[in-house]
């Protein structure tokens, strides 16, 4: 299954190209990827979570605490359960020194994350040890080294956990030293994040799936609940065989953009693969009524409907 180029921008696509300064080539997939047209800087659906998201980015990293608060709060709104977004507005609380809230939503980054969100994992354990909960912050360090042992120091993942662990020991031996969220961020701007986004499309391509989520990851920190980004993430989940993982996925990005084709072409597979030919021809329908003149979305799904009936 290979990466197809698209000749599908929308006028709001050139938009963001312009406003951005990005130029990337339009991209998609078939069985294998987002299926939502070109790179995420450049191809966000007309919704505002994405758009909230960046512009919290922004004041984030310009000290505006308030200002990204409000972002973030926003595309919490519609996308309550996305880590990076929880993760964000706690670096936001913590600019304010209102840790409770931060812990709060360092919490949910984790939670939400099935426990993998090592960043917010390291602002967890050092807003435990600010508040003097040395026992919860080195659970959390504790939790990170599981993460380390579970990547084996060989995953793209490595180096972040590692300077999450730094982070927890730093605040365990200093409580008292001041928390610079700002500075703490690391690289997030769209070039960084299309980049991220074209080598997980290139290991999903090549079937390493364990090491595209990595990539996702990075793209995901980037442009926060982007509907291409969570499809990936439920395919690269779905063919790991974390099913309920990759349904959490399709469903984020069906909630963001309804009629995303990419992300109900494999929940379609999904329902195929676990033999539920009713549900499949139900996402199949829903292709149609989408694509009014047909996409290779809808035939891919139809193909594998019918790979299963014979």
């Amino acid at each position: 299954m290979t990466l197809r180029s698209r000749l599908c921008m929308t006028a709001a696509s050139v938009a963001a190209v312009i406003a951005l300064s990005v130029s990337a080539p339009a991209v998609a997939a078939s069985g294998g990827g987002g299926g939502g047209g070109a790179m995420p800087s450049a191809s966000g659906p007309s919704i505002d979570p994405v758009k909230r998201y960046q512009e919290g980015v922004t004041a984030l990293q310009a000290s505006k605490w308030k200002e990204a608060q409000r972002a973030f709060e926003d595309v919490l709104r519609v996308a309550d359960r996305d880590p990076n977004t929880n993760y964000m507005l706690g670096l936001a609380y913590v600019g304010e020194e209102k840790f409770k809230d931060s812990k709060r939503y360092f919490e949910n980054a984790v939670k939400f994350s099935k426990g993998e969100h090592a960043q917010a994992r390291g602002w967890l354990g050092k807003v435990y040890a600010k508040i003097g909960d040395a026992k919860k912050a080195d659970e959390q360090k504790t939790a990170l080294a599981g993460l380390k042992a579970k990547c084996a120091g060989t995953c793209k993942d490595a180096g972040v956990i590692d300077a999450a662990i730094k982070q927890v020991d730093d605040a365990i031996a200093n409580p008292a030293a001041s928390l610079a969220p700002a500075a703490g961020l690391p690289k997030l701007a769209s070039a960084e994040g299309d980049a991220a986004y074209l080598v997980a499309s290139g290991l999903i391509n090549e079937g390493r799936y364990g090491d595209a989520l990595g990539s996702l990851r990075e793209a995901a920190l980037v442009f926060g609940p982007h509907p291409d980004i969570l499809t990936y993430e439920g395919f690269a989940n779905r063919k790991l065989g974390h099913y309920e993982t990759a349904i959490g996925f399709y469903s984020a990005a069906l909630k963001l953009q309804p009629n995303h084709r990419g992300a109900n072409e494999y929940l379609g597979e999904y329902y195929v693969e676990i033999g539920d030919l009713k549900k499949a021809k139900a996402q199949l329908a829903k292709l149609d009524t989408i694509c009014r003149f047909g996409c290779e979305e809808a035939e891919e799904l139809r193909r594998w409907i019918d790979g299963r009936k014979s």
